[in-house]
């Protein structure tokens, strides 16, 4: 009887080992499984495009697939992606000094004037886009202007004629614009610094203030709206005269100067240098996925691009090209954010799916805001309606985990009320 029941336990025992083991291999499965469904779906950074002597140029982050997009003897210079990362915006400065807007393709080609400068914009600098390609913001004769990206419903956001703005940003939600204000007569002010300001260019605030003059030309807003790169660094105005200071002449007083990127949290807190050496870093704009900053650098003699990790560490070098190289901008990969067509068109504009509407409670097709009870499962469920399979919802789910990490933490159940999450596209799965 005693043999019986400890040959019994035994038995027991093994079996208990093997479902423990065969369990312990599922969960491995599982979770292989998860991170791989996780890491097919988390976005990659695309090119970086960036001014090179008078043209613009795009590469891979890693300085391979090098290419010139534009030729000739004009002035092509702050090359930006549209929303979509299809087209490059930049500025071509004429003979006559007006300074236009143009775009073409991620490949250089169909380049046409958007903008032509004229008597009321004598340039169209700094081009920056809403998030979801409707408008666009610039800078003309030292203030910050937005219009509908058709080029209606124009509206001037500052008017200080003491004072100039430079570098206008909008915020990742599209609620804010940072910028960089200055005073016009290169003389040292205590108004000086970086701002952020609502949308409609009301409650401009102060987030940084420079003690003294600085040739800081921006700010960029990283991805998920909690913090601000920009670059500067004091300096005694009476090393400089009026032409370093404005125009095109900004780039020899960032030589002079030596100019070093910072971040700045966008609630004007935790103040950090992140490239704290002799050379100039200028120019700081965030990767797609946030992991990343793409900047300007004379460290190894002219300017050239280079990319670094979010906390400054990991520098590695993109260009060695003679000349200068600067203004870069990286890619956001189609798909990845609104792709409405940011020169007004409706053609990239996603056709909105049935069964979508309760779910598409702020912007159609782009974001919503949770209320209570939703879960990014529900969510995926009421977007995609009641035909989805459990596999195409359990995929949306994570395509939107993936996109709103950044935002939601480690937790993919813990999401609060009022937050506004982005949607993937919708594809035709």
């Amino acid at each position: 009887m005693y043999r019986v029941a400890r040959k019994s336990a035994d038995l027991l025992r093994m079996s208990l080992v093997t479902t423990a083991a065969m369990l312990a291999i599922c969960l491995l499965a599982l979770a292989e499984t998860t991170n791989t469904a996780e890491a097919a779906s988390l976005p990659e950074n695309g090119k970086i495009a960036f001014t090179s002597n008078v043209n613009i140029s795009t590469a891979e982050a890693d300085g391979s697939n090098l290419r010139r997009l534009t030729e000739g003897t004009y002035q092509d210079a702050g090359p930006i992606w549209s929303p979509d990362g299809t087209k490059i915006y930049f500025t071509r400065l004429r003979s006559t000094g007006l300074t236009d807007a143009l775009v073409m393709s991620a490949d250089g080609s169909n380049p046409r004037v958007l903008y032509p400068a004229d008597e009321s914009h004598d340039a169209y600098l700094s081009l920056t886009w809403s998030p979801d390609g409707a408008k666009f913001a610039f800078i003309s004769n030292d203030d910050v202007y937005m219009r509908d990206a058709d080029g209606s419903d124009q509206i001037r956001l500052t008017n200080t004629p003491a004072l100039a703005e430079m570098s206008p940003d909008f915020s990742p939600d599209g609620s804010q614009i940072c910028f960089y204000r200055f005073n016009v007569a290169g003389t040292p002010s205590p108004t000086s610094g970086i701002y952020v300001m609502d949308v409609d260019g009301s409650d401009p605030t102060l987030l940084v203030q420079f003690d003294s003059q600085v040739t800081s030309t921006g700010c960029d807003w990283s991805p998920d709206g909690t913090k601000i790169a920009f670059p500067g660094q004091p300096f005694k105005v009476e090393n400089l005269d009026e032409s370093d200071i404005l125009g095109y002449g900004i780039r020899k007083a960032m030589t002079k100067l030596k100019e070093e990127v910072y971040v700045v949290n966008a609630d004007g807190g935790s103040l950090t240098n992140l490239t704290s050496n002799p050379a100039t870093d200028v120019d700081p704009d965030w990767s797609p996925d946030g992991t990343k900053i793409t900047f300007a650098s004379d460290r190894n003699g002219d300017l050239d691009i280079y990319t670094m990790d979010a906390d400054g560490s990991d520098v590695a070098q993109v260009t060695n090209l003679r000349g200068d190289e600067q203004h870069p901008d990286w890619q956001p990969l189609p798909g990845l954010k609104p792709p409405k067509d940011a020169d007004g068109s409706d053609e990239a504009q996603i056709t909105k799916k049935p069964a979508v509407g309760d779910v598409d409670r702020d912007r159609p097709e782009r974001t919503v805001i949770v209320k209570p009870g939703d879960s990014l499962w529900s969510i995926s469920e009421q977007r995609l309606g009641p035909e989805a399979s459990p596999q195409r919802v359990y995929e949306h789910t994570y395509q939107m985990y993936a996109l709103n990490r950044k935002l939601i933490g480690s937790d993919p159940d813990l999401i609060f009320v009022g937050q506004r999450l982005s949607l993937p596209p919708l594809g035709e799965g």
